[in-house]
């Protein structure tokens, strides 16, 4: 079954990491070209996703993980950050056709999601502690230069 789609998305890979790139930079406003810094670490991340895709292994975790970063520190609704992944669905099944185990592509598709959607929340939270402090370093220096 997953051999199925190791195989597809090997022969494949270039042409469904492009679609899917376009996809991810069109989340962006202003229209993120292909080779700024943004779009190279995506496509990083993305293929690290691709090459792990059908194991549930670390290079997959770590493709997830540097994604959801970039998509965090951005102010977009986790939904409309989020849809990158079900759209990697949608191209992969264009792509593997009727060839394609449409049932364990569309598992590993979930699974990959819910991971994603724990990994942004955390980076969400971690960029939230990181203005609380910095915060709190601006009052406690205002303070102190008041004399206060």
């Amino acid at each position: 079954m997953n051999r199925t789609w190791e195989r597809i998305i090997r022969e494949n890979r270039e042409t469904i990491l492009k679609r899917w790139l376009e996809f991810g930079l069109d989340l962006f406003s202003g229209k993120m070209a292909p080779g700024t810094p943004i779009s190279e670490a995506l496509a990083d991340g993305m293929g690290m996703m691709l090459d792990g895709f059908a194991e549930d292994g670390e290079r997959c975790r770590e493709g997830v993980s540097r994604v959801t970063r970039i998509l965090a520190v951005h102010p977009f609704r986790p939904s409309r950050s989020l849809s990158l992944f079900p759209e990697l669905r949608s191209i992969l099944q264009e792509t593997g056709g009727s060839e394609g185990d449409a049932p364990f592509c569309t598992e590993r598709i979930e699974a990959i999601l819910f991971e994603a959607f724990d990994l942004f929340m955390e980076h969400r939270e971690t960029i939230y502690q990181l203005k609380v402090e910095e915060s709190r370093s601006k009052m406690h220096m205002l303070l102190r230069s008041t004399g206060s």
